[in-house]
């Protein structure tokens, strides 16, 4: 007897925050094609809205087209080429146009086909899940200080703050060099499953703890979830743009 075919609930929200002028996050993707991408900008003036809004329309033409097919029919070199694709128009865009010069961007890129995720990651942009009550951070943050905790000079990240170690020192970025390490991974589907994709500016004003007491009732709506997660990060100091996206995963009802 075959399982019970596996489908995605999304949601999603940006918001500026509270202290900056406006907002370089950006959202979007196909969700009826299993697509999903959360971008958070860097690069001054508005050129870091202009790096996560092209990185984010770059991938959806690109991995979705004018496919007619329910997901995509991409594999895990075909969405490398596609990113590495994004990471140069970025890269020759802030070349040419001088107010964009030295605009990058995050990307956290999910693929959701039935009972698989393939994610892919740049950055200190997330990638949660929570499944049977435990939230789990999927990616690692590609940063100065999260570097110096794997190599062992501090034992968490807390310990590094403490110290006075910066913690929003990028080490990768898509469009600041011409070649772009990404982090890709895959993992199973469960049918009860909340992925949760999110800017530093949520992780930054909000605990894993914080996050989850919110994100745990099963029955709760999505966007109620987003909406509760923004207010507490802008009740926090709201320093930075605050985006989300959620995705739960559910039992389809159609075979």
């Amino acid at each position: 007897m075959q399982p019970p075919r596996l489908t995605i609930e999304t949601a999603m929200g940006t918001d500026r925050g509270v202290v900056r002028e406006h907002n370089e996050d950006a959202v979007g993707g196909d969700p009826s094609k299993g697509l999903l991408i959360l971008a958070d900008g860097m690069g001054g003036a508005n050129a870091g809205e202009v790096a996560s809004e092209l990185a984010i329309d770059m991938l959806i033409s690109q991995l979705v087209g004018e496919s007619q097919k329910p997901t995509i029919p991409f594999g895990n070199e075909d969405l490398l080429t596609v990113l590495r694709s994004v990471n140069q128009a970025i890269l020759e865009i802030s070349q040419q146009v001088p107010e964009y010069r030295g605009m990058g961007t995050t990307l956290v890129v999910g693929l959701f086909r039935d009972r698989l995720l393939t994610y892919a990651h740049v950055g200190d942009s997330r990638l949660y899940r929570l499944r049977d009550r435990v939230l789990e951070r999927l990616t690692t943050d590609h940063t100065l200080i999260q570097e110096i905790v794997n190599a062992g000079e501090f034992a968490s990240l807390e310990e590094a703050v403490l110290a006075g170690v910066p913690q929003n020192v990028l080490t990768r970025a898509f469009g600041v060099e011409p070649e772009v390490a990404v982090d890709l991974a895959e993992t199973d589907l469960q049918a009860g499953d909340l992925y949760l994709f999110c800017s530093d500016g949520l992780t930054g004003m909000v605990t894993d703890q914080a996050m989850q007491s919110i994100l745990e009732d099963p029955n709760r709506d999505l966007m109620g979830m987003i909406d509760e997660l923004i207010d507490q990060a802008c009740s926090s100091g709201g320093l930075d743009n605050i985006s989300v996206i959620l995705v739960r995963v559910v039992e389809s009802e159609h075979k």
